[in-house]
């Protein structure tokens, strides 16, 4: 990868409070050192993934993202990697999973 490194959230679609007449917060900080711009794919995949955005979308969410088809593979390969080794990966989440992975797969062609 060429984008150069910062310290991203790991997990930030889930950890953001809001609530009315304050700034939006965020909680449970997982800071990593990576790629600018895989915090953002992370927060794509599991957008499609878990909260019903089309797997469409993934182009258009990363617009103007360098680099963006390889930071949703690894986003993807984050994410898989990490139930698994928590053991939590099924063929439920498998299931779930496959359109998305099938999308990034386009993406990187």
């Amino acid at each position: 990868m060429e984008s150069p490194s910062q310290v991203i959230h790991g997990d930030l679609l889930g950890n953001v409070l809001f609530a009315e007449g304050h700034p939006p917060t965020i909680i449970d900080w997982a800071p990593y050192w990576r790629p600018a711009g895989l915090g953002s794919a992370i927060a794509v995949v599991d957008a499609l993934c878990w909260h019903g955005t089309p797997v469409e979308a993934v182009a258009e969410l990363g617009a103007g993202v360098p680099e963006w088809s390889q930071l949703v593979v690894r986003a993807l390969t984050f994410r898989i990697a990490t139930f698994h080794l928590l053991g939590l990966w099924d063929t439920a989440r498998s299931n779930r999973y496959a359109p998305v992975v099938d999308a990034a797969v386009t993406l990187a062609r």
